[in-house]
């Protein structure tokens, strides 16, 4: 695979975190019960107004200290709060990524995982979000991954099902050739039409927010779980 391939399924979806997710329990065997203490996750669907870069700032905050992650600050339009409290109609946080320029910036519209610090502002849970779209009701969901790790992080809680997406639903297919469209964007989960591969499978939003409680987010100690009453698993 190209150069440039390998990239594009780096933009198209790396929806998981940057190392393997831990093994997530069947979901009806466990039952989520709170989030970490002295922390609030915000997880919300968010339309992009701005990304900038404030590396250089923060070195110099912290007397030209050596950075191993680069630092933005991001504003986005708050579309949909789907776990936690959240009144305005904009948000600003503050994301890190090794890599450079985070991947949720190449996206119109993603669902974002934020934690509030003590001083109320709110910091980007690393790595974590999902490209989002339209379904024709109206509601925000996720196409089917591509990326492994978020093949697995779904499959070991809800994967992927047929959902009826709106006409936008769809990644453009850049310099990939259509065997390699159809490799990396496989029937029955896309339907590979012209130069756009559209969704035809994937997660609504409540399905995602439910598969990072149970994964990365349960990891990172922001949920934990108690065993369900042996009778609710009858």
């Amino acid at each position: 695979m190209s150069t440039y391939n390998i990239w594009m399924v780096g933009l198209l979806v790396l929806l998981s975190s940057a190392i393997a997710p831990a093994t997530a329990q069947e979901s009806g065997d466990f039952e989520i019960v709170q989030a970490r203490q002295g922390e609030q996750l915000l997880a919300f669907v968010g339309r992009k107004q701005s990304v900038r870069d404030i590396s250089e700032e923060v070195r110099r905050k912290n007397g030209d200290a050596l950075l191993f992650d680069a630092f933005f600050r991001a504003k986005y339009r708050v579309e949909q709060v789907v776990y936690g409290e959240y009144a305005g109609d904009s948000i600003e946080f503050t994301a890190a990524d090794h890599y450079g320029r985070p991947r949720f910036a190449q996206f119109e519209h993603v669902m974002l995982f934020v934690s509030a610090a003590d001083d109320g502002a709110y910091y980007h849970e690393k790595y974590q979000f999902y490209p989002v779209f339209r379904t024709r009701s109206g509601a925000w969901a996720a196409c089917a991954p591509i990326d492994e790790y978020d093949a697995e992080e779904r499959e070991s809680v809800i994967g992927p099902h047929p959902i009826d997406f709106g006409p936008d639903a769809y990644f453009p297919l850049g310099e990939l050739s259509l065997a390699e469209a159809a490799q990396l964007l496989p029937a029955p989960q896309f339907r590979i039409e012209g130069r756009k591969a559209y969704c035809v499978q994937g997660n609504t939003a409540e399905e995602l927010l439910k598969i990072k409680q149970r994964t990365v987010l349960k990891a990172r100690g922001l949920f934990v779980e108690d065993q369900a009453p042996a009778d609710a698993a009858q």
